[in-house]
């Protein structure tokens, strides 16, 4: 009998395939099918292209490993930007037609200016556009684009999303000079009223008149109203020279409509203020936006006027009162009108009705 390949007679026979133990004759293993005949199968080589698969395969895992590890560490970074909140009510009872999105907004810690400002406003009868742009300080693309809008077509009653611009006055850098200005007294006008109209003082009108608070003003007497205006202001007075009329022109646009901060807010100590507030329209060159702050119990802390043709301004930290305690102040703006000099001096005219006023606490 011929003995099989790969065995002796003395040795336990089994499948070089499957391992399990076959008869000494046998020529086909029981459990795997395996032709015994043709003894062990040769092992397979490792070839160059097995090599390279196994290289590509582990280049592929290292670069899906970075991805993953840089999108978890921008992620974890954003979850660590500061969070700044927007207002959570609506601007001004008496304005319905518009409102503050209140929402949370994460922003990087360098940065140093605000961001737009989100408005929701309800579009009423009549209204186009353009005014909508105008009346907050943007573009009418910049409306389309916030809301989407592919042409100039609204409709009464739908709501838009005005990002207000985040304009930050910087004329209050310069210095200012003192200056007289003429003013003609309306009926209705105290001494108290006009100083607070035009960031001026009580004092300083009763002395500039020789007059005292016992004194009674009149319609259309004329006083001086010393101001301490930057030169800016001053000299645009000179742009409204050949308007006919304009000395005798009545207060011509609304109230402005403040935006924030919301009255009753408190701002840390060692942070800055900014003051927002609607565009009441595009403002001619001697027009100009006053911002009071005042402190309202006391004398410390007291601010000079601000005056702008910005929508908004930003109050340093470093003229914060330095106070254990908080200190509340009040804030109004209104819109002034510098009218040119026609031989006895400039004149000052309210060209809107003041804001309402709000009050914060630096804490």
């Amino acid at each position: 009998m011929t003995q099989k390949v790969g065995t002796s007679p003395n040795q336990l026979r089994r499948c070089p395939n499957c391992g399990s133990r076959v008869a000494q004759e046998a020529e086909t293993c029981y459990f795997c099918g395996h032709d015994l005949t043709k003894g062990t199968p040769a092992r397979r080589r490792v070839t160059w292209i097995d090599l390279a698969l196994v290289m590509a395969l582990l280049v592929l895992v290292a670069v899906w490993w970075q991805m993953g590890s840089r999108t978890s560490g921008v992620a974890g970074q954003t979850e660590n930007l500061p969070v700044v909140p927007t207002l959570d009510a609506s601007v001004d009872s008496n304005a319905p037609a518009m409102a503050v999105l209140a929402t949370a907004t994460p922003v990087s810690a360098a940065e140093s200016t605000p961001g737009p400002l989100m408005v929701i406003h309800t579009v009423q009868s009549g209204e186009t556009l353009s005014a909508i742009a105008i009346q907050y300080s943007v573009t009418v693309e910049e409306i389309q684009q916030a809301n989407g809008l592919g042409d100039s077509l609204i409709q009464a009653g739908s709501e838009l999303v005005i990002p207000v611009p985040p304009v930050v006055s910087e004329i209050t850098n310069q210095v200012k000079l003192p200056t007289s200005f003429r003013y003609t007294v309306l009926p209705g006008d105290t001494i108290v009223s006009i100083a607070v109209r035009f960031a001026s003082t009580v004092e300083g009108i009763l002395q500039a008149n020789g007059i005292t608070a016992n004194d009674f003003i009149r319609p259309d007497q004329i006083l001086l109203i010393p101001v301490d205006v930057p030169p800016a202001v001053a000299a645009s007075s000179e742009s409204a020279r050949n308007v006919p009329g304009l000395d005798s022109r009545p207060a011509s646009y609304p109230s402005p409509r403040l935006l924030e901060p919301a009255d009753g807010d408190t701002v840390p100590q060692d942070e800055e203020v900014i003051f927002r507030w609607l565009s009441v329209d595009l403002l001619a060159a001697n027009e100009w936006y006053v911002l009071r702050v005042w402190p309202v119990e006391g004398s410390v802390g007291l601010l000079p006027a601000v005056w702008t043709k910005a929508t908004s301004h930003r109050l340093p930290a470093d003229v914060s009162p330095v106070t254990s305690g908080a200190m509340q102040y009040g804030w109004q703006v209104t819109v002034v009108r510098i009218l040119p000099d026609q031989g006895e001096g400039r004149g000052i005219q309210a060209a809107s009705t003041p804001s309402d006023v709000r009050n914060f606490s630096w804490r």
